[in-house]
Parts: C-alpha cells; sequence; structure tokens
C-alpha cells in the first residue's frame, strides 16, 4: 500500500511567527504520527506540494491538485475568521470558489481549525456558512482545535456529529521532534517569557489597550521584584512596541524576538522548551510553550484562550480582564488615578496567577505532560480514521485491498503480535520515528523556500496593486483635470451666456426705452398738430373778431361823421 499524497493549502509566513511554526509542524505530525503501510516501511502520508490558503485557488491549480494529490489538507490555524483575507468567494480565511471547491476530485482533511471570531465581532455570515458547509460535504476528516469551536462551529452547519476532535499540533512537538523528547524546562526556575497585544478588533470591542498594556508592564516589574527572570517574545512586529516596554522600562527585561526572516521556525520552538512559565494573549503564544513542556498563563482577549485553558483541564490559567481591562463609556471621564489603580489591579491578577503556577510548578508540568500524551493519543487514532476514509474516496489503486499481508495471498493485516489496526495500519507504540535535526533543516529550508516565494509573490501582487492604484490614480487624476477644464469651460460658458443674456435684455430695454420715446415722440407730435390746430383756430377766430370790431368802429366813425355832417347843415 503506497503513501497517500498530500497537498497542503497553508500560510507561508514571516511575520507571524505561530503561523510559521504551526503548517511545519502539521506536516510533522502526518509524518510521525500517521504510522505506516507496513512495518518497516514507506509512511502512509507524504506531502506533494502546497500553496498559500490565502490566495485564490483558480482552475489550474485545481487540476494539479486532481493530477498529483490524493487528498488535501486544509490547516491548522483560526481560518475561520472572515475579516482577515476578506473574499466573496467563500466568505473565510480558504480563498476557494465554491466552482473551483467542487472541481476537487479528492477528498479534503480539514485539520485543527479554530474558530477565530474576536469579541464583538458579528456572526458568521450566509456566505460562509454554505461554503464551510460544501467543505465538510467534501471532507474525510473535519477536524477542530478546541471543543469550544466544535460547538460554535457544530451550531453554524448545523452537524456537530460529523466534527471531530483534533488538538493542534503544536500542543504535541515533544512528540514529534527527537531534540524534543523527554525535555522539558526546570518549573523550579522563575522564569517568564511574556507575549503580550490588545488588537485593533479588541479594542472596538471595549478593551483598553493602554490600561492592558500598562498593566502588563507593572506585573513584570513586580515579577522582577520577586526574583523572576522576565523575557519579551514578541510573536508579531505588532506586539513591539509592548516588547519595547517591557525591555526598557522594566529592570533585567530582555527581548528573544521570534519574527523576522532571520527566525528559523525550530529555533523558537527549541527556546520555549527551556522556558517554564508564560504570559501572553495569543492562541499560538500560550499552544507552543505547551507543547514543549511550559504553562501558560493566558490574559483574557479572546474566547479561544479560554477553550485552550478548558481543554487542557485548568480554566484558571486564564487572567480575568475585568471591569478594569474594559474602556469606561465616552461619556465618562477617567482620571490618571483611576487608570493606574486599574493597571494596578490587573498587574495583581497576573502576578498571582503567575505566583500560583509556580507553586504548583512540577505537578502542574506532570498534568500537562500527561494531557499532551493524550493530545498525541487523539492524533495518532485521527490519523489512522484520515487513512481509511480518504483510501476509501479515493481512486481505483489506492483502495484497502493493495494493503501490505502477512503471507503471499493473504489480504489479512497480522494478529499474532497485536501490532496492526483493523484498517491495515500499524499501531501507535511510542517508537514512531521522530523528526530528526535533519529532518527539521529540511523543512526549515521548505519554509523558508515557500516563505519567500510567496513574499516575492506578495510584493509582486503589491506592486501590481499600486501599479493599478496608480494608474486608476491617474485614470481620476485625468477625468478630475478634464471635469475641472470642463467646468470651468462651463463655467465660462455660463459666464458669457449670462453676459449675452444680461447684453440682450440690456438691448430690450433699450429698445422698449425706443419704442416707448417713439411713443412719446408720436403723441407729442399729434398734440403738436392739435395745438397748432386750436392756435389756429384762436388766431382765425381773433382776427374776424377784430376786423368785425373794426368795421364796427368805421361804421360807427362813419356814422358819427355824417351826424356831424348833418349837424352843421
Amino acid at each position: 500500500m503506497r503513501s497517500l499524497r498530500l497537498f497542503h493549502f497553508d500560510i507561508p509566513t514571516w511575520g507571524n511567527f505561530g503561523d510559521k511554526a504551526l503548517f511545519p509542524v502539521v506536516r510533522d505530525a502526518f509524518r510521525v504520527l500517521g504510522g505506516t503501510g507496513t512495518i518497516g516501511g514507506e509512511p502512509n502520508f507524504t506531502f506533494a506540494s502546497a500553496a498559500a490558503l490565502r490566495r485564490e485557488v483558480d482552475e489550474a491549480a485545481v487540476a494539479r491538485i486532481n493530477a498529483t494529490a490524493d487528498a488535501v489538507v486544509i490547516g491548522g490555524g483560526g481560518l475561520f475568521l472572515q475579516d482577515t483575507n476578506p473574499n466573496r468567494l467563500s466568505g473565510w480565511q480558504w480563498k476557494i470558489s465554491p466552482e473551483a471547491l467542487a472541481a476537487l476530485e479528492v477528498p479534503l482533511i480539514v485539520y485543527a481549525l479554530g474558530d477565530n471570531r474576536f469579541p464583538g465581532q458579528p456572526e458568521f455570515d450566509d456566505l460562509m456558512r454554505s461554503h464551510v458547509g460544501q467543505v465538510l460535504d467534501q471532507s474525510a476528516f473535519f477536524g477542530l482545535r478546541n471543543t469550544g469551536s466544535m460547538t460554535t462551529i457544530g451550531a453554524l452547519l448545523g452537524q456537530p456529529d460529523r466534527i471531530a476532535y483534533q488538538p493542534c499540533p503544536t500542543t504535541i512537538l515533544d512528540h514529534l521532534y527527537e531534540p524534543l523528547a523527554d525535555r522539558r524546562p526546570d518549573p523550579k526556575q522563575k522564569t517568564v517569557a511574556i507575549q503580550m497585544l490588545v488588537h485593533p478588533r479588541q479594542i472596538a470591542a471595549g478593551f483598553d489597550a493602554d490600561t492592558i498594556h500598562e498593566a502588563t508592564v507593572r506585573a513584570a516589574r513586580i515579577l522582577v521584584g520577586k526574583g523572576w527572570r522576565v523575557l519579551s517574545t514578541p510573536f508579531h512586529p505588532d506586539d513591539a512596541e509592548v516588547s519595547r516596554r517591557l525591555v526598557t522600562e522594566v529592570a533585567g527585561g530582555e527581548e528573544v524576538r521570534l519574527y523576522g526572516h532571520d527566525v528559523r521556525f525550530f529555533s523558537g520552538v527549541e527556546f520555549f522548551s527551556s522556558v517554564p512559565y508564560v504570559l501572553g494573549g495569543r492562541g499560538h503564544a500560550q499552544m507552543i510553550p505547551f507543547g514543549v513542556g511550559s504553562i501558560p498563563i493566558s490574559v483574557d482577549l479572546h474566547a479561544k484562550l479560554g477553550y485552550f485553558a478548558a481543554d487542557i483541564g485548568h480554566p484558571e490559567f486564564v487572567v480575568p480582564v475585568g471591569e478594569e481591562g474594559m474602556s469606561v463609556d465616552a461619556d465618562v471621564v477617567e482620571s490618571d488615578g483611576d487608570r493606574s489603580q486599574a493597571a494596578d489591579a490587573l498587574a495583581d491578577r497576573m502576578v498571582a496567577a503567575l505566583e500560583d503556577a509556580y507553586a504548583r510548578g512540577a505537578d502542574l508540568q506532570a498534568d500537562l505532560a500527561e494531557t499532551r500524551a493524550r493530545f498525541a493519543d487523539i492524533t495518532a487514532e485521527n490519523l489512522a480514521g484520515v487513512g481509511v476514509s480518504v483510501r476509501s474516496r479515493t481512486r481505483t489503486g489506492i483502495s484497502d485491498s493493495a494493503r501490505p499481508h502477512a503471507g503471499a495471498g493473504s489480504t489479512s493485516p497480522p494478529t499474532d503480535d497485536g501490532s496492526w489496526r483493523a484498517d491495515g495500519t500499524e499501531r501507535r507504540t511510542g517508537d514512531e520515528r521522530l523528526r530528526t535535526a535533519e529532518d527539521i533543516r529540511a523543512e526549515e529550508f521548505h519554509v523558508a523556500a515557500i516563505a519567500e516565494s510567496d513574499e516575492v509573490a506578495a510584493q509582486q501582487t503589491r506592486a501590481l496593486v499600486r501599479s493599478g492604484r496608480d494608474l486608476a490614480k491617474a485614470h481620476q487624476d485625468r477625468k478630475r483635470a478634464i471635469g475641472e477644464v470642463e467646468a470651468r469651460a462651463e463655467t465660462k460658458m455660463k459666464a458669457l451666456e449670462t453676459q449675452r443674456d444680461d447684453a440682450q435684455a440690456e438691448a430690450e430695454r433699450q429698445r422698449s426705452e425706443t419704442a416707448e420715446l417713439d411713443a412719446r415722440i408720436a403723441r407729442l407730435s399729434d398734440e403738436t398738430v392739435r395745438s397748432n390746430r386750436a392756435l389756429e383756430a384762436v388766431h382765425n377766430r381773433t382776427a374776424g373778431e377784430e376786423a368785425r370790431v373794426l368795421a364796427e368802429k368805421v361804421r360807427h366813425g362813419i356814422w358819427w361823421r355824417v351826424r356831424r355832417l348833418k349837424r352843421r347843415r
């Protein structure tokens, strides 16, 4: 029975130590705990290739997977989150359309995923519900990393019975790597590694970043005063500000940076194998140290931290933020004294949790070692089931009938030594071949090469995006310039039209005035004619009267003359 060839969708990255360590550890879990097809034979699982799950899976990628793989592994990680790698193809971080997903001819292995919603974020939408439901239907195995996620995603999909518990492989590091076998940090050492960040998403939900960060620094000072060694371990560039404060404001504070191109994934893992206690607010800032024997104390910034603490049987490992770590109402004026008291109260709780863990260090470490062993057994049992399920759903030629057998013509597994399961794979004996230093270096090279390739691709994508933005901006600038020219021309045209309209109105007014003057002149002319006629009439009437009067006078004068003449006679 040949190995099942797996194609892995992962997140190659330099910037987040949790993701950088997670995905090679997932592959190594399959290699170490997946068993072999024959005694001393080849492993049940080999990885044929990998691709970044946040990049769109196109038809060409689907065709390559169908041609070269027997199954597809997705995960692990908190991939059920809608505002990281937001897209409307799937509604969650794996960017594959329903059509491309349906075109995959090989089964899916959903491995150690988690509900990663931050406090205050809305429920997952219908697109994600439908897409993850399709993923579930196409899965040979659907395993989530904590029981809290099993509850929430089970409720989302309405099929909780089809979801398996698969702890994150980073929680069983000492069961996977030879350099970590039988190696634990000394619980008698007062050494604590601190990672802290209140993310903008948590601030949006009401967490008071300033108070929580200040409380972390104050807790570190108190611990130093109690004889502790404080190491700052930023997992991500976003953690750098609090880390800087831990180094500059805490006496003896040291930084061990875990992100960046120059930090190998296993170097961070090895570092935690010598740190007995951790205090943090990221999921993998708890799980990775736990996986090598550290005792993880969390600040309650995300539900996944509580889920993990409950699953390892120690909910008391979560330090409640309380009212002190939440922002006050905007209408309430908080004094510097109030904020300082809140930071002191939260710092005291952090210190108390670490001091309590230290007081029970040896017992806690032994208890957590048993939990890791249980998680390793769960992982091995799940992988055995994965093998059977995948083989039953894949193409002819990879079926149980090809299973190795004890003697010629036999198709049954050997039963005399009890080393075989009913599915034809070897039982886990505790003597699995752990990953060696040479294996680790090979995987680190692979991680570095893939991360470098993805970084180059990301840079090219960013360059294309910038070019696209620049081109779009140039088009917008051109459109705006044309718009401004057109606007100015329009304004000028309107001004000219206004001037024209004003001129036309003025001409019309002048024409009206001229017409009015002409009418007045005409009226005056008529009045003048009438006046002249009247005057002439007056003149005519006066001349006649005067002639009559004169005639009368002449007549009267003649009469008097005649009379005088008569008298003389």
